[in-house]
């Protein structure tokens, strides 16, 4: 009960010091200038699997793309950088020389949770954006997907998901992922109960603290389900480019025939 009323004092102290500052509203004008500001155009969406590598990386720069979480630690084995960056989750965000790295990125606009600015948003340095989110758990049997995002977007399973609203609300018509495996060392299964999948990576940078947390991937999977169906009904398209993994509710696509093709994807 005392953590609970903890959360939500956080979140009300968030929401309300984002207004007292100026930094909502702004943000919120931020978001409308970009609707639509690349329409028509194609990104690519970067994870944090295993099968990412920073050959890869270096094939991206010229496109568009977005990122999130501790991406920062592959920079010194790559001269790309994210056009866009995300971290949704305040606990990554409040972790030791995690600000220091977001702060690090050198991007148009770097999103994050407009309700996790008391806990950790506050110790990051522009440009931010404060993006209004929605959580429930209802969400997972009945997913939602924003197309603007200035009046606000929707939590499930992943960063992914949020980027993924971002990207639409920008206009773009072909997102590409990539580093997307979609496979963890230890998953939680619907039940509530927990698999390890032994002899698997969760990230490119695996850490102990990393490998040894479990990650809900059916959550992740209703969400990407849900967008799948979602995208083909409105106009854009999302293609799996990621090398390998698990993740095959997106149609695969060969990276390097998609970089080699600069007409993109007719559809």
């Amino acid at each position: 009960m005392l953590e609970k009323t903890k959360h939500k004092a956080k979140y009300i102290l968030s929401n309300t010091l984002t207004l007292i500052s100026g930094k909502y509203s702004k943000s919120v004008k931020y978001l409308k200038s970009v609707k639509d500001i690349h329409k028509g155009e194609r990104c690519f969406i970067v994870g944090n699997g295993p099968s990412l590598t920073p050959e890869d990386l270096e094939k991206l720069k010229g496109e568009i793309t977005f990122s999130s979480n501790r991406i920062y630690t592959l920079f010194p084995s790559t001269s790309w950088r994210p056009t866009y960056y995300a971290v949704f989750d305040e606990s990554v965000a409040a972790a030791d020389g995690v600000a220091e790295g977001i702060n690090s990125i050198d991007c148009k606009m770097k999103f994050v949770r407009r309700q996790g600015y008391y806990e950790a948003f506050k110790l990051l340095n522009e440009p931010v954006c404060f993006v209004k989110t929605y959580y429930s758990r209802k969400y997972l049997d009945n997913p939602r997907f924003s197309t603007d995002a200035s009046k606000g977007i929707y939590t499930i399973g992943s960063v992914t998901y949020a980027m993924l609203q971002l990207a639409v609300h920008m206009g773009f018509k072909e997102i590409y992922l990539i580093g997307m495996d979609n496979r963890y060392a230890f998953s939680i299964l619907k039940d509530g109960s927990i698999v390890e999948n032994k002899n698997v990576t969760s990230h490119f940078a695996a850490d102990t603290k990393q490998k040894a947390t479990p990650v809900a991937t059916w959550e992740m999977d209703a969400g990407f389900e849900y967008t799948e169906k979602f995208s083909k009904e409105n106009g854009f398209r999302i293609f799996n480019a990621t090398r390998g993994g698990f993740l095959e509710l997106f149609e695969r696509k060969n990276l390097d025939e998609i970089l080699n093709n600069n007409r993109g994807v007719v559809l």
